[in-house]
């Protein structure tokens, strides 16, 4: 008996120590975490960061965390809970309050959410190889309008080299602001995102620049009208997507009414288009070839917007 009780008190001791070296290095991979956003050039702030969990998690908690990129994209939460199991520490689960704040370079957007979970699995390396994230109702309201959302999911899986596959599904989504009011809609996009270098832990995937995405599809669906895009882009010299994309659309004239509504056509423009789309469209659907070439978004030779950066 003393045998035993000798054994179970050398364990606990030796858990102990285990948890806290464990928890010394969760806090450390924390600060870091915040370390390399300020190396990638961002402000990042933590406020009252504890940890705690004992015995059977290492729990990061804090009060709030501002971070601000200088191209004017941001982020603010009054609080954040992260943990891992101590007994398996390859699963970490990132839990939110239901009030954010994001910053864009075009406004602040407040954020209302329900039930924002994130999941990252880690290979023994802690380099992260899953991501899952899922809501519920989600709701951003900004200056150009609110953005509302049944449901969101997010699936994030490593594949070969440095690729990793994508899937992004959302229901209930719907658009309001000025003319703009749509509801009902819903989003999926499936692709391969493949980064310019491995990443070998969290940290590193602060700013991990693109190398290339496949889109297999990207459909959004809005009132009567439906968009979808497939197609391939690879970054440019000056970081800018460059390659081709395909876009079919359902009820064409729905889906440009909106789209100047919403401004991202500009109202000169839409006689040119309209003409053009009605000689080209079969059936009340269009496909329509867009390059993406030197930093632009073009239609044959109409220039409609800047391309995205990858870098």
């Amino acid at each position: 008996m003393r045998a035993l009780v000798t054994l179970l008190i050398v364990l606990a001791a030796a858990f102990s120590g285990y948890w806290f070296l464990g928890a010394h290095y969760f806090r450390q991979g924390v600060e870091n975490w915040f370390a390399a956003q300020g190396e990638a050039g961002r402000s990042a702030e933590v406020q009252g960061l504890e940890i705690g969990g004992f015995p059977t998690a290492f729990r990061a908690t804090s009060d709030t965390i501002v971070i601000a990129d200088p191209s004017g994209w941001g982020w603010q939460t009054p609080s954040a809970d992260v943990s891992m199991p101590s007994w398996w520490p390859f699963r970490i689960t990132a839990r939110l309050p239901e009030h954010q704040v994001v910053d864009t370079p075009r406004g602040q957007w407040d954020v209302t959410v329900q039930d924002l979970v994130g999941r990252f699995g880690l290979s023994p390396s802690l380099a992260p190889d899953t991501l899952h994230v899922d809501s519920g109702a989600l709701q951003a309201t900004g200056a150009d309008g609110t953005l509302r959302l049944g449901n969101l999911r997010f699936d994030s899986a490593r594949g070969e080299g440095f690729t990793h596959h994508v899937t992004l599904t959302a229901e209930g989504l719907g658009l309001e602001g000025g003319p703009v009011n749509l509801s009902g809609g819903s989003l999926a996009v499936e692709g391969d995102i493949t980064f310019a270098e491995r990443i070998d832990d969290l940290p590193d995937a602060v700013a991990v620049p693109i190398d290339r995405l496949s889109l297999a599809k990207a459909e959004l669906r809005l009132a009567d009208a439906a968009v979808t895009a497939t197609g391939d882009l690879v970054s440019d010299g000056r970081g800018f997507a460059a390659g081709e994309l395909t876009l079919r659309l359902e009820n064409w004239q729905a889906a440009l009414d909106a789209a100047v509504a919403a401004g991202l056509i500009p109202a000169n423009r839409v006689d040119m288009l309209e003409g053009g789309f009605r000689m080209m469209a079969e059936d009340g659907v269009l496909e329509l070839p867009l390059t993406l070439s030197g930093g632009d978004i073009r239609f044959g030779p109409l220039p409609l917007g800047p391309a995205p950066r990858f870098r």
